[in-house]
């Protein structure tokens, strides 16, 4: 270390403007022309006497960060058992690097995605760069010289440059636009993380700066560019013409606070969500495997004394851990159709109000555990289901998976919610009266629709020989419940068949032996009447020889291909629109006769989201002739759902609007005259929501199933 008391510059002890002509050099250009000595190096502490402090903060620290963790796992140690969740490993460790480093579902929102990928490798390469100091500093491994050196001095003020943007993009979300969901539940520990971080990113450029000012007058002025953020600070310090030893002890006391507040800050871990740098990636790493759409079976439900979840404990350790995942950043109340609807419910509150009552009730219902065995429910002092998490809230959902799409830590709200609608509805018999009607309805008629006057082969009127599936055919075409019960559905029925046997496939149908698959009773919370519904279609299936299934609706689709499994129920699934769009492409269907109309296509939630399944329907219309195809705003993965699920259809909606007029008015504001959807429960909500949102009977736009566009396409108009 040279001898920083002796003179420094002819300007009488001061450090002024002391850069030459290489100075003036800048980019690539600079750095090409740089010799680089393998002398080149740096005294590691400069200044600052040996910090041996900083191991006694790094052993706080690591005891803040295990204590916290230790206290996290207790917690979710009173959970149930989460089973299957070391299977696939592969496939785990991928979604732990796509989804919680690479942060996938983060870049959604493209601002957010580039804010945090800045702070993300900010934090990831400035550690290693303080990991690499702290080696060379303290122990006989020296590296940090010649070419090394300066790169490390370059990369290191890059990715420091680069943090400071990503927490000025942060700074400029929170401050100074209008984003309204930030605010949904702001605490102090946000303002604190966000302009904590900064103070380190800056101090960390000033202690720099503060050695550049002194050293580069006795070693290697060349290389100081090599820094080049701290560089210019420097050069701007320089206009103070300050004091050597004033430089000095600003060296020594900026390094004391950045050491300082990096430490405090890395402490925050433990006490508020940025707990998630660490919980993100372990949550997608423990993330379901299967299908988003796919509900958890109640294994041997005769033999359980408590349904669903109504304690804290009953919930899975997952579902707990979930909870500590949350980083409360909105985006699942953003896209929550009730939300946005005015209903009661908020994703985002109901996961944060359930990690309030765990932390609440949890310490006690360990320790009574610990002491007596058993689960400890008279433990807590108010009702999780009914005071925490109100009724009206659980019944809110549509099951629509949009908060789940949206999550950048991969929280899984639904099941949640409809495990705590099990309890509801199996333990406590609280569900609305619509609802229970549904319900008695499908135990006494086998299906939800009360009041029908039509039956399960009244669609078959005026088509001629309907052919009734005996094991033979390629296709059973399943109708179902709402294809064949509800009178808006019947032309979409008809459609389906018309082009299934223009088509040349073998199929047919169960006619009168059709009963529903239970899609309503599990969604509604009554998962012991579904279990009974889908045994029984099962064997049902199995009797007849039943290979491969096409339906028409989304719900049945989802819960034939990825819940039946559950009962040894496994069969080929196609949606209509998958088979009608494989159809056309492979000329098996031909659509010569143009329909000219402007459409705009409405993904169904338990199609798209839940499946993935969003090109089928697309292609169908752009093969349409004369159809011209007008997106809505929201579309694809970022559709709103059309209101009916998760029960809706037949429940009283609480708030102060209804879903389906929210997406109708979406769906009316493109201009076009017709809604496609491949949905019978969307049919009827934009049969209702249409005219609610345009009184107008002349020039109104006119819903209909993707089926009965193709069949006018086909057939020509009838």
């Amino acid at each position: 270390m040279p001898d920083l008391t002796a003179p420094t510059s002819p300007k009488n002890g001061r450090v002024g403007a002391w850069w030459g002509p290489a100075v003036g050099l800048s980019g690539l250009g600079f750095y090409a022309a740089t010799t680089i000595p393998e002398s080149a190096g740096r005294e590691i502490y400069f200044n600052v006497a040996h910090p041996w402090a900083v191991y006694v903060f790094l052993a706080a620290l690591i005891g803040l960060l295990v204590y916290g963790l230790v206290h996290h796992i207790r917690l979710w140690g009173i959970g149930r058992p989460t089973p299957g969740m070391l299977s696939e490993i592969p496939h785990r460790f991928r979604n732990a690097m796509r989804l919680g480093l690479a942060q996938e579902k983060v870049r959604r929102d493209r601002y957010a995605g580039i804010m945090h990928w800045c702070i993300f490798s900010s934090i990831v390469v400035l550690t290693f760069v303080t990991a690499q100091v702290a080696i060379e500093g303290d122990t006989p491994i020296k590296f940090l010289h010649g070419t090394y050196y300066l790169i490390f001095s370059f990369y290191g003020d890059l990715f420091g440059l680069i943090g400071l943007i990503g927490v000025g993009m942060a700074l400029n979300r929170r401050y100074f636009q209008d984003f309204h969901r930030i605010r949904w539940d702001e605490r102090l520990e946000d303002h604190v993380i966000i302009v904590g971080l900064g103070l380190v990113l800056l101090s960390g450029f000033l202690v720099e700066a503060a050695r550049i000012l002194v050293s580069e007058l006795v070693q290697h002025p060349d290389w100081a560019p090599w820094s080049f953020v701290s560089f210019v600070i420097a050069k701007g310090l320089a206009g103070f013409a300050m004091e050597e030893a004033s430089v000095l002890t600003l060296h020594a006391w900026t390094w004391w606070f950045h050491i300082a507040s990096a430490f405090g800050w890395l402490a925050l871990i433990v006490f508020t969500r940025l707990d998630h740098l660490f919980f993100a990636p372990v949550n997608a790493f423990f993330l379901r495997t299967d299908s988003p759409g796919r509900l958890a079976k109640i294994e041997d439900i005769e033999q359980q004394e408590v349904f669903g979840v109504g304690y804290v404990q009953d919930f899975t350790w997952k579902q707990l851990f979930e909870l500590d995942a949350c980083v409360r950043c909105g985006r699942c109340t953003e896209v929550c159709p009730a939300n946005i609807s005015g209903q009661p419910l908020s994703p985002m509150h109901l996961i944060q109000d359930l990690k309030s009552h765990l932390a609440t009730v949890g310490p006690d219902i360990q320790t009574h555990v610990h002491q007596f065995g058993d689960a400890g429910r008279e433990v807590s002092p108010v009702a999780m289901v009914g005071d925490v998490i109100k009724d009206e809230t659980l019944w809110a959902c549509r099951t629509c998976g949009a908060c789940m799409q949206e999550c950048p830590v991969m929280i899984e709200h639904v099941p949640t919610i409809v495990d705590m609608r099990r309890f509801l509805v199996m333990n406590e018999a609280r569900i609305p009266a619509t609802a229970q009607s549904a319900l008695e309805n499908l135990e006494s008629r086998g299906h939800p629709w009360r009041g029908t006057a039509l039956e399960r082969t009244t669609w078959m009127e005026g088509l001629g020989e309907v052919p009734i599936f005996d094991g033979s055919q390629e296709y059973l075409y399943w109708v179902g419940c709402s294809g064949s019960l509800v009178e808006r559905n019947l032309p979409i029925t008809k459609a389906v068949f018309r082009l299934l046997g223009e088509s040349g496939a073998s199929f047919g149908v169960l006619g009168q032996e059709e009963t529903c698959n239970g899609d309503p009773a599990r969604r509604l919370g009554n998962e012991y009447l579904y279990q009974i519904l889908a045994q029984q279609l099962v064997e049902t299936f199995k009797s007849k020889n039943v290979q491969r299934v096409i339906t028409n609706c989304p719900h049945c689709f989802n819960t034939f291909k990825n819940e039946y499994p559950q009962f040894d129920g496994n069969f080929e699934v196609l949606h209509h629109t998958e088979f009608l769009s494989g159809a056309l492409k492979t000329g098996k269907l031909k659509a010569t006769h143009a329909v000219s109309a402007d459409v705009t296509y409405h993904d169904s939630c338990y199609l798209g989201r839940l499946n993935g399944q969003y090109d089928a329907p697309r292609q169908i219309i752009e093969m349409v002739p004369g159809a011209n195809l007008l997106e809505m705003q929201r579309n694809f993965s970022k559709g709103l759902c059309c209101g009916a699920g998760g029960g809706n259809m037949w429940q009283e909606e609480i708030g102060e609007r209804r879903v389906n007029h929210v997406r109708s008015e979406e769906a009316v504001r493109t201009g076009a005259s017709q809604v496609i959807s491949n949905c019978p429960f969307c049919i009827q909500m934009f049969e209702d929501g249409v005219p609610a949102v345009h009184p107008e009977e002349e020039g109104r736009m006119r819903p209909f199933d993707i089926a009965e566009l193709l069949e006018e396409s086909v057939f020509g108009k009838r």
